[in-house]
């Protein structure tokens, strides 16, 4: 039975702001999804706090709030428990390089077969505006009117130097090419990671779609470009006066983590399947 993209459709009215940019990544999404003939009970996505956690009811698929920062440990978590799923972590730029960094540190060092999405606006949105790592260094931001004085992290390049089998950049308000990427992320068998630039456009009001229009470039239009080269990565990363989108670094001969589990090889199982049920009376009487 083929899936529709309105399968995925959700009741509930989103609650953006009106050219947030949400509304087409959430579209992009679906798409994919639909297009690789996924259902939504065969797909689970974990959910941030902030604006993007805010679309955890806006799409019909297995989805877990959970707490800031730590959609990617509950990613892991669903991945581990049963690969039948699809499993994919939803983050934002402030959660993901704050208090939850660490997480996605060991999922890259680990490659748990899950995908990552980074929705990068720049700032914490859903609390008005505060400053985050990639917020620019002296811009004026609720609490902080001279701006963050720390020196900026170009967490592109931070990304990489992780040496990720997969990662992608990708533009908010181009959801067609970013739904082919997310095709490709969920068929990778490793730790996908994709930062999308996304509009904001109450609380970072100089990414405007027109000022990008004039800054991004697709990768695929770059001549000679390799994707399995981490020297031609590095290179275009390393031009901040262009945001190139596209499948920026890809590899396939790091196994998965599950794959490297020894222990694991000849099961059938899933971990889920292997869950009993103990009586736990006797020992509760000790206590």
């Amino acid at each position: 039975m083929s899936v529709n993209i309105t399968d995925y459709n959700s009741k509930n009215i989103p609650t953006w702001c009106p050219g947030c940019g949400n509304f087409a990544v959430h579209t992009a999404l679906k798409k994919a999804l639909s297009d690789l003939n996924i259902s939504p009970s065969e797909a689970f996505m974990s959910f941030d706090i902030g604006c993007n956690g805010n679309g955890a009811d806006k799409i019909n698929i297995y989805g877990f709030k959970g707490l800031h920062g730590r959609s990617i440990p509950l990613a892991i978590g669903a991945h581990l428990a049963n690969r039948k799923f699809t499993v994919i972590a939803d983050i934002g730029d402030g959660g993901c390089f704050h208090e939850g960094l660490d997480h996605l540190i060991h999922a890259i060092r680990s490659n748990y077969n899950i995908t990552i999405l980074i929705h990068n606006n720049e700032n914490f949105a859903l609390t008005t505006g505060q400053a985050t790592v990639t917020t620019k260094k002296n811009k004026p931001m609720y609490g902080l009117p001279f701006g963050r004085i720390e020196r900026d992290l170009n967490i592109s390049e931070f990304i990489l130097n992780l040496k990720p089998t997969f990662f992608a950049k990708a533009y908010s308000q181009d959801p067609l090419q970013l739904s082919e990427i997310l095709k490709k992320s969920i068929n990778h068998n490793g730790c996908s990671v994709i930062e999308i630039m996304q509009l904001c456009p109450t609380y970072n009001k100089e990414f405007t779609h027109e000022w990008a229009t004039e800054n991004i470039k697709k990768i695929d239009s770059i001549e000679g470009y390799n994707s399995n080269s981490l020297e031609s990565a590095r290179e275009i990363l390393k031009d901040t006066t262009k945001i190139y989108t596209g499948i920026v670094y890809e590899e396939t001969e790091t196994k998965s983590f599950y794959d490297s589990l020894e222990n694991r090889k000849n099961m059938k199982t899933e971990l889920v399947d292997e869950v009993k049920k103990y009586d736990i009376k006797k020992l509760l009487e000790k206590f």
